[in-house]
């Protein structure tokens, strides 16, 4: 089985095989998943990612690398299914070096690998995961759902357009109830000190739909248009369009990894899930 996985896929027996140095030593990042977000983050920060595939084989461990431009490196490791994981991985990570882990399931925190790394990302985008983090936040959590960074867009023209007026109520439609309606709810909390009530938007397809705010001057708003590829604003009886960027999963991944440790306003955030949201509709 050694000599068909090295010639056949390029894969090495790992008691053979030598991971090529990075440039930055400092960083390391795993994905529990395709090598494009792996090679995405190595190449963007110049340091050793990781991706992840389980062989059918009980045991057994090999490797492919390769070394990218820039001074990143993108390495394959493939596993059987009785070897833990961080066994496998702690002898290939530069030392010192800092542990990011992306972990795109349904977030059965794997304990080898949270106690191993700095920051454990998810992308589950689920409540009851939100939970989970809200309980692991207080005791200083080191793990991060996408759903924080997905919904950059939504905050930042929240802040552009609420923070110049005297908003009395806040209201979030939504077309389901996951993690990013609930951390929108906890920022506009902790940016506004008002709570924002949550009702069934007009379609099941999206998570945050609309954003609007009773002021002393009438209703202003943000909606999402174009599905999804647009923003219209509206005040005082004006509307406008805005663009609304879309991002690669890839994409989101570097831009978390630029933005670590996690916001500390993010754990703040957090704490909206154990209170409870004022939840109607």
């Amino acid at each position: 089985m050694e000599e068909d996985v090295e010639r056949e896929e390029g894969f090495v027996p790992l008691d053979r095989a030598k991971a090529p140095a990075p440039l930055n030593c400092a960083a390391a990042f795993l994905a529990l998943g395709g090598e494009g977000a792996a090679k995405k983050v190595a190449s963007a920060f110049s340091c050793a990612a990781f991706s992840v595939q389980r062989a059918q084989e009980e045991e057994g461990a090999w490797l492919k690398s390769e070394a990218l431009p820039g001074g990143g490196t993108a390495s394959c490791l493939k596993i059987g299914s009785k070897v833990p994981l961080d066994h496998a991985l702690s002898p290939l990570l530069p030392e010192q070096a800092s542990l990011t882990v992306f972990d795109p399931g349904r977030v059965e925190i794997k304990e080898a690998l949270y106690s191993m790394c700095s920051c454990y990302v998810t992308d589950a985008g689920d409540r009851e995961v939100l939970r989970n983090f809200s309980s692991l936040s207080k005791a200083g959590s080191k793990a991060i759902d996408l759903s924080w960074e997905r919904g950059r867009q939504w905050r930042e023209r929240a802040l552009s357009l609420f923070s110049k007026k005297k908003a009395l109520s806040f209201c979030i439609e939504a077309g389901r109830l996951d993690a990013g309606v609930m951390l929108l709810a906890g920022w506009i909390r902790e940016e506004f000190s008002l709570p924002a009530k949550i009702v069934q938007g007009p379609t099941f397809s999206a998570s945050v739909t609309k954003i609007s705010a009773e002021c002393g001057d009438g209703e202003a708003y943000i909606r999402e248009e174009e599905g999804g590829k647009a923003f219209e604003i509206g005040e005082g009886g004006r509307a406008f369009r805005a663009p609304k960027q879309e991002a690669s999963l890839a994409d989101l991944l570097v831009r978390q990894m630029g933005l670590l440790p996690p916001d500390p306003l993010y754990k703040s955030c957090l704490s909206f899930e154990i209170e409870g949201a004022q939840d109607v509709g």
